[in-house]
This record gives structure tokens, sequence and C-alpha cells, in this order.
């Protein structure tokens, strides 16, 4: 079979380091530009980036243009949107072709059951009032359509599609999603990103984000030790549970409490901190570290 990109055995060390950062990274997925096309915005960031897979895959972010390997979006749409396991050898390659790209499409490499449990609602989904779709029960395996993440894991404040299929999304991925569509007035309605039927009012939208910004979600009240989204690169452990150190030189390296006693990453100076909210501290006796990494609380 001819392809434009050789193919690897094994992810090299760039492409590693790209996964972890795409899995420890909120990203939202605005639009689908065909079935392997993606606009997408990373939390935190203002410009949006276009992915395309093929043979090549491309990426307009400057990470990209400047390594020409792939990059954390690319590596989120294999890894989140597609649900690619890392290991698997279609998430590290520079491309693919047609053949595997269908594969992927259709999730060959996902059981039966999990192949089936993305259909937007069953056809007999039920209505609470004329015109009102009850709200799909929120099972162990359902993701938020826009970040990718597993709803019950991050335990953010849902709503739910209102006139067409049920699904759950989060209330901010929502607001992010509407921003992106930018309706003209109150009265408009959200479409939704699964069935793109009308979602709920835009006016009823902001309603839930006014409220959802006076809770404090159950992730955030539960254990503040959880770091959420981190793994430990020497154990794998994810999330770490406890006191977590970041490398003040390496991009999204972690480590957990007994890697780092054990002198997982001895080559540079760690911080670390104890709860979510808190801010990075150097660790005890670290020198030279960088003031960026080290007091970055978004990484």
């Amino acid at each position: 079979m001819f392809r434009n990109t050789s193919r690897r055995n094994a992810a090299s060390e760039a492409v590693s380091l790209h996964q972890d950062q795409a899995l420890n990274t909120t990203m939202f997925l605005l639009k689908s530009l065909g079935p392997t096309g993606f606009l997408l915005r990373e939390d935190g960031e203002l410009g949006v980036v276009k992915v395309s897979l093929g043979d090549p895959h491309v990426c307009t972010c400057p990470a990209f243009t400047r390594e020409q390997e792939p990059c954390k979006h690319i590596c989120w749409v294999l890894l989140r949107r597609f649900r690619l396991p890392r290991e698997h050898e279609y998430s590290f390659q520079r491309g693919l072709v047609d053949r595997q790209i269908l594969e992927v499409l259709h999730g060959l490499h996902r059981t039966k059951d999990q192949r089936t449990e993305d259909g937007p609602a069953a056809p007999g989904t039920r209505r609470q009032a004329a015109g009102s779709v009850c709200r799909k029960a929120i099972r162990a395996e359902d993701v938020c359509p826009i970040c990718q993440e597993a709803l019950l894991e991050k335990r953010q404040p849902v709503s739910h599609c209102r006139s067409g299929c049920g699904n759950n999304v989060h209330v901010s991925c929502m607001k992010v999603w509407a921003d992106h569509q930018r309706p003209s007035g109150s009265g408009d309605a959200v479409t939704c990103p699964l069935c793109r039927g009308d979602f709920s009012s835009l006016e009823l939208l902001r309603e839930q984000v006014r409220n959802a910004a006076k809770l404090f979600t159950a992730s955030e009240r539960e254990k503040p030790d959880r770091h959420l989204g981190v793994r430990c690169q020497s154990c794998r452990l994810c999330p770490v549970t406890g006191r977590c150190f970041k490398c003040t030189v390496c991009s999204f390296f972690y480590l957990c409490e007994g890697c780092s006693k054990e002198g997982g990453h001895p080559q540079h100076p760690l911080a670390s901190r104890m709860k979510r909210s808190e801010k990075w501290h150097l660790k005890d006796g670290a020198m030279g570290a960088t003031p960026r990494a080290a007091d970055d609380r978004r990484e």
C-alpha cells in the first residue's frame, strides 16, 4: 500500500509528549469539517486551530508547523474524539491512509459495546412535554461531545438537548459552543452538537451559565488533593493523588510523591503542590528553576 509517510513501530519522544499534553489539556470541539476535519479551541486560549486527518495529518498550530510531528491537537482528536488507546499503532503515526482512516471513523479499534454507546439517542426517547425531551441518564462511559471528557469524572454542571436527542453536555462547554455559533439574539436557539437539533434557547443557556457560576462543583468539593487529569510520568498513576510534583523545565511532566522520592526525574528541579487550587512551590533544595513553570497554575 502506497503511503506518503513512513510507518512507525512506536511513538517518538515528541509524539509521546504531545499525547501527554492532549490528555492533560481541556479542548473544545467547535466544529466538524467533514469526517476528518475539526476546528478546536484550547481552554484558556482565544485562537482556534484546524486539524485534518490524512496522510499526513495536518494542524494549523505553530508546534506542528515547526516540528512536522503530530501535535497535541492531532493527538487530542485521535485519543479523545476517536478514543484510540495511546499505544495503538494508529495513534502515533504521522499520517494514516484511507483504509486506516475508515477504520478509525467506524471505531473498529473499539469493542461492539463501545461503538454503540455513542449513538445520539434511542428512537424511543421519552418526551416530558410537547416539544421537550427528557434528559438521558448519565452512564459511566458517557463523555461531553465538546470537550470529550467523561461527564461523571469531571463532575461539572450539565445541561441536555431539550428538542432532539436528550444527551447531556457540560454547561460551560455549551457556552463555548454557543459563543462560536454567535447567535444574533437572545431568543435564538442553540444547535445541539450531537443531533444538530435545537438544544435550548440562548437565554436558557445563559441562565444555566449564571447558575453554574454560583456552584462549587462536586469535583472541586470532593478530594481537593486529587489532581484531575494529571498522570505520573513514571508509574502512570492517573490522576495523581496527594502531593503532586511538576518539572520546572519540561512541559507537562508530572510525578506522584512516591516516584519523586525515588528520584524519578533527577535532571531538573521540581515544583509541588498538595491541592489543585494551590500555586506550585519549588521543592526544598531545588535550584535554578524557571519561574514560568514553577508558578504556572494552568499546566
